[in-house]
């Protein structure tokens, strides 16, 4: 494979919406469920939004995440404070847990190709680790979206030059052509693939939120994936494997009315359906270290969601990421991957991070990085040639409370080899100390 199929045409904008992130503990769930109904689907949500469009681009960002280890929505200030504000305000002595963090994040586009999903992620968060800056991001099946705290804009323009994107006035957005001298795996993609995929790197909170990290950031890769598997170490926080849960993404269709309506209709009776009790999982206990954990399988209702993850832009047609039992309910209004052989199955491994303090920073990242590797923990050139069965196609969803890799079902066992070669890179460090 050539340098120029190896290579990745980025094109990075700023958005205008100031977004905030809800946490919604899943004993909640059915409390919060008609402000995000409302949310999803009600025609006023945006005062300057046309009101002719579709309710599928009514938001210029809107992701609302349902997964075993709780409810996570991204939306504006504006519709936090109209939906959510009043019941929190109402129920602020026994909702234990919710919370509207108070920092607002600014939308940052990515729109290229050239990258597998989880390369992608490598390439876009590393610099932005590597200053010191907090993100959330997310990858639907049509673009990359990074969510940065508004405050840090400044830094992460300079953070972006340094990696070699240029502002252009023509396209009104940052453009990059990326080396290939980058430290990843070299694996063309395209993004209408199905993917979706997230990384939030965490910082401390100060009385205005989120704010730089108190410790120096990392000065590599290596580095950060050394203290992120140290971290989870020392926090007793292990990846869990729900081997009953098999996931796709698709996408809504473009401009066909009957469609969007039907797929409206489905989604509602999915999200009645589902309760507190069929989005919950209780682990089991792990052995050694919870490697091979997994969480105990709880049928649900055919209709009722485990996991759901739904991306609305202006611009695009909605992106879905949902349990394959659910195609019955949703697949007839969407398009994708809906075939359930391992190539398009994808597997959640979760790292439930609410152990973790604010100041933790590059949690997601820094598995990506150990999954890059592989379990031999070498890094090798873009372009490289390593072998058919050397990369591994891992997808990314974070929320505010969980980290969550994706992988193909028939990868797992490799994924699970390279987190399990992480932490023992970790643990035998610590032993040499204490010897």
């Amino acid at each position: 494979m050539t340098d120029s199929l190896n290579l990745m045409m980025a094109q990075i904008s700023f958005l205008e919406p100031h977004l905030v992130l809800i946490h919604i503990p899943t004993g909640l769930y059915t409390l919060f469920l008609q402000p995000i109904q409302q949310l999803l689907f009600a025609d006023d949500n945006d005062p300057d939004q046309e009101l002719n469009s579709s309710w599928t681009n009514r938001h210029d960002f809107l992701n609302v995440s349902i997964t075993p280890e709780g409810v996570s929505v991204i939306c504006t200030r504006y519709l936090a404070d109209k939906y959510f504000s009043p019941i929190q305000e109402r129920w602020k002595d026994v909702i234990d847990g919710f919370e509207i963090v108070d920092e607002t994040f600014t939308v940052i586009q990515v729109d290229g190709q050239g990258l597998d999903a989880g390369q992608r992620v490598l390439e876009l968060t590393s610099p932005l680790a590597m200053a010191g800056i907090s993100i959330f991001f997310i990858t639907t099946y049509f673009s990359d979206f990074i969510l940065v705290p508004t405050y840090a804009r400044r830094t992460v323009t300079t953070a972006l030059e340094q990696r070699g994107f240029v502002f252009s006035r023509s396209a009104d957005a940052f453009v990059s052509q990326l080396s290939p001298a980058s430290p990843l795996l070299g694996h063309h993609h395209n993004r209408n693939n199905s993917q979706n995929s997230a990384d939030w790197i965490l910082a401390p909170t100060t009385s205005h939120g989120l704010n730089m990290p108190s410790t120096p950031p990392a000065k590599d890769l290596p580095e950060l994936q050394r203290r992120t598997f140290d971290k989870l170490r020392r926090n007793k926080i292990s990846p869990v494997v729900d081997d009953e849960m098999r996931l796709l993404t698709c996408a809504g269709h473009d401009d066909d009315p009957s469609t969007s309506d039907r797929l409206k209709s489905d989604l509602l009776q999915v999200l009645i359906s589902t309760s507190a009790s069929s989005i919950a999982r209780t682990p089991a206990k792990s052995t050694n270290g919870a490697l091979n954990g997994h969480h105990d399988a709880v049928k649900p209702p055919s209709s009722a969601a485990s996991f759901l993850s739904i991306t609305m832009t202006a611009n695009d047609p909605i992106s879905i990421f949902l349990e394959a039992r659910l195609l019955d309910r949703l697949g007839g209004a969407l398009l994708g991957n809906k075939s359930l052989d391992s190539e398009d199955v994808l597997v959640p491994i979760s790292f439930d991070l609410q152990a973790l303090p604010m100041e933790a920073t590059g949690i997601v990242c820094g598995v990506a990085g150990c999954l890059a590797a592989g379990e031999t923990g070498r890094e090798r050139e873009l372009g490289s040639d390593a072998g058919p069965d050397s990369n591994l196609d891992i997808t990314f969803l974070s929320t505010a409370k969980a980290g969550i890799v994706l992988v193909k079902e028939c990868d797992l066992d490799r994924a699970m080899q390279a987190l399990r070669f992480g932490f023992e890179q970790v643990s035998s460090v610590v032993d040499e100390v204490a010897a």
